[in-house]
């Protein structure tokens, strides 16, 4: 992976906002990018699922044994947490199933698009029945859009395939629904469509 070097005066977004603003119609896209420019600085106590993930790959590297994941129910504090939390194990244990999962350090990347900086970050780099996946992680409660769905695959094919071989397979993991969506390999179809995109929320941000 080529050293990266952060533009000056570059624009951090995550791929998730980045999503959720491609998804936007009309005054709520200006809404979406106030929202992200006015954020206060991240802290790990907000982000509600940080924990989750962690624990996740914890154990992938270390243990492998998806019983573990019930142990992280005594760990948290946060009463949300505490509802919410089983959904999401529940549902990354029926994906896991009787699946034999081994570990590989997932590739990331910057999409870097004017002065837009998006850092396109899979959680997790599994193999299984013989493949090689990437996986992102999609944990809102809404099923995830096809639309969505075809946007971040499409990022992540066209800016991470240049870091893994040619047998990796990318895919969103909706841990709700316990549903794994792969992508076709060299499908960038929804890239013009976001290069667009980012040049709108760069040209709205520096305008509010």
């Amino acid at each position: 992976m080529e050293k990266y070097k952060k533009k000056k005066n570059a624009i951090s977004v995550s791929l998730t906002d980045f999503i959720d603003f491609v998804n936007k119609s009309g005054n709520s896209k200006m809404t979406k990018v106030k929202q992200v420019k006015y954020r206060n600085t991240y802290h790990p106590a907000s982000d509600f699922y940080k924990a989750f993930r962690e624990e996740i790959i914890e154990i992938h590297k270390n243990n492998n044994d998806k019983k573990l994941l019930d142990n992280l129910l005594h760990k948290l504090t946060d009463l949300k947490k505490k509802v919410n939390y089983p959904i999401s194990i529940d549902g990354y244990k029926k994906f896991w199933g009787k699946k034999k999962i081994e570990w590989f350090d997932p590739p990331f990347y910057h999409w870097l698009t004017g002065d837009l900086d998006i850092k396109i970050n899979p959680e997790l780099g599994l193999s299984f029945d013989n493949k090689f996946y990437v996986i992102k992680l999609f944990l809102k409660a809404d099923k995830i859009s096809k639309d969505k769905l075809s946007q971040i695959l499409s990022l992540m094919e066209s800016q991470l395939r240049k870091e893994t071989g040619d047998e990796v397979i990318f895919a969103v993991l909706d841990v709700k629904n316990s549903k794994l969506y792969e992508n076709t390999k060299g499908d960038y179809t929804y890239l013009p469509l976001l290069e667009g995109e980012a040049k709108s929320f760069e040209s709205i941000w520096k305008a509010i």
